[in-house]
């Protein structure tokens, strides 16, 4: 699991939902929960949490702001690369810490991936955690 922490900056809600901004270290993320402050104590304007996602919910970038819905994009350096032969486990150094994620060998292959080169972490709202811990 890869993990570190954030501050809750805003919160909206509707219905049992919430949309959760985020900063971490000068980066913006966000996260949709199924809760609302009036539900999750820990949902609270400047409440640090731990931000939580598998290393199977991380995709790769090669270049920043692809015209796609991941909203949730982390600049980071390869510092390793593990490949299989069916997958790939890569983990980058990011300003809020080391992210790893695991793709398959074959995109790996494709994005041309090596130790060093500067790519994006992205992940899926749905797919950040968070906790008061």
């Amino acid at each position: 699991m890869n993990s570190f922490k954030a501050k809750i900056i805003d919160i909206k809600t509707s219905g049992s939902f919430s949309l959760v901004s985020l900063e971490a270290i000068g980066l913006k993320l966000k996260s949709i929960v199924i809760d609302t402050p009036q539900t999750a104590d820990y949902l609270q304007i400047n409440q640090e949490v731990s931000v939580i996602f598998k290393e199977l919910e991380v995709s790769v970038a090669t270049t920043p702001n692809l015209p796609i819905s991941l909203q949730n994009q982390i600049p980071g350096s390869i510092i390793a690369l593990q490949k299989g032969e069916l997958l790939a486990r890569i983990t980058l150094q990011t300003q809020v810490g080391p992210i790893t994620s695991i793709i398959t060998a074959v995109s790996a292959d494709e994005l041309e991936l090596t130790v060093g080169q500067e790519v994006f972490a992205l992940i899926k709202t749905n797919e950040l955690m968070l906790s008061r811990e």
